[in-house]
């Protein structure tokens, strides 16, 4: 009895795997697919891998136009000897002129296809995808600019994202979505800041110190690297910190009016540099530096929550906050409302290592 029940399993496997068996060099895997604005078209830039006998990896590019962003998977089609499969996509990156006119039919796409994973990346290029995802396939490294952005999440400026992430704040009337901002650097593409979205359309974006702020107020994170340009008694020069663990706290009042919302930001943070004239090994200057990165996010932190209420965008989420607060919250009052929030920001920056370089 027991050796006919494994022969009946064996056989359901055997089948099974029959059914889904595809051959690896019989399909074409797209790992990166990016969307450019073309004068009147859109052109489509994919990027698919190819493995040599040696098992080295070689990464190769299909491009097309269309009229119309539909068109465009299977115009690459046409252009490739093997079925396109896209289950292995990580990254869908845009150029910045596309994102402008608004990238919600792909977004809506992307939401309705079964075989597109939820931890998919997405990204703005500063110029044109194809221009990205061409120094990216110079690399031969598969899903090298996905991977570099889940490394800048990790270890770097860069908040969590992701496409479900992005959904949740796309469809959410109480936070707008943000994306990473490529651009070429010496031919190599690199993360430059947080791309801002309203209504699916891109808006402004911002740079990574600013990003970096961005991810505190967000996700209270870890890690971060952050840059402050100081000058004391007519002396010049940076501290370089990295960020070991950041707090926020909101304390939100007058949500039937003009709300005001008061953030109490708490960094434990390392010094990486700081100009020669200050002494990390003195407990004066120690204490010095504090107050110089207090000072420096009381004002900053306000001053970039101004630029997001001048953008009218709300990356960091206050409608949420006000939301929560209130029972007569509307998202049309709500909007009227967000130039004119008034915010107050307590910084309080405790340096926990000094490793400082000569």
């Amino acid at each position: 009895m027991n050796s006919r029940f494994f022969f009946a399993i064996s056989f359901i496997v055997f089948l099974t795997g029959c059914e889904n068996e595809r051959t690896i060099d019989k399909i074409q895997i797209i790992e990166s697919i990016g969307y450019d604005q073309h004068e009147e078209e859109i052109k489509g830039t994919a990027i698919y891998p190819s493995f040599t006998e040696k098992g080295q990896t070689k990464l190769n590019i299909l491009t097309t136009k269309s009229a119309s962003y539909d068109d465009i998977l299977s115009r690459l089609n046409t252009k490739s000897a093997h079925p396109i499969e896209i289950g292995q996509l990580r990254l869908v990156l845009f150029g910045k002129k596309f994102a402008e006119q608004g990238i919600s039919p792909v977004i809506e796409s992307l939401k309705r296809d079964p075989v597109v994973g939820s931890r998919m990346q997405l990204g703005i290029a500063e110029h044109t995808a194809e221009n990205i995802l061409i120094s990216g396939k110079n690399t031969n490294l598969p899903f090298h600019l996905s991977d570099k952005i889940n490394q800048n999440i990790k270890n770097g400026n860069l908040p969590k994202m992701n496409l479900h992430l992005f959904l949740e704040n796309y469809y959410n009337k109480g936070r707008d979505p943000y994306l990473p901002y490529f651009t070429i650097e010496e031919g190599i593409a690199h993360i430059n800041g947080l791309a801002l979205f309203k209504n699916g359309k891109y808006i402004n974006h911002i740079d990574l110190n600013q990003s970096f702020i961005v991810k505190m107020l967000i996700d209270g994170a870890k890690n971060g690297r952050y840059h402050i340009k100081i000058n004391e008694n007519k002396k010049d020069g940076f501290i370089s910190l990295k960020n070991l663990d950041a707090k926020t706290h909101y304390t939100i009042s007058q949500t039937d009016q003009i709300p005001n919302i008061s953030i109490d930001l708490t960094m434990n943070t390392q010094i990486k540099d700081v100009p020669p004239w200050l002494n990390v090994t003195v407990n004066k200057d120690i204490l010095k530096i504090e107050n110089i990165i207090n000072k420096h996010f009381n004002e900053e932190v306000p001053q970039l929550i101004l630029l997001f209420q001048e953008y009218q965008v709300d990356p960091i989420g206050f409608g949420d906050m006000v939301r929560a607060k209130s029972r007569k919250w509307n998202y049309s009052r709500f909007q009227d409302m967000y130039p004119h929030l008034k915010i107050t920001v307590n910084a309080k920056v405790n340096i926990i290592q000094t490793g400082v370089g000569e």
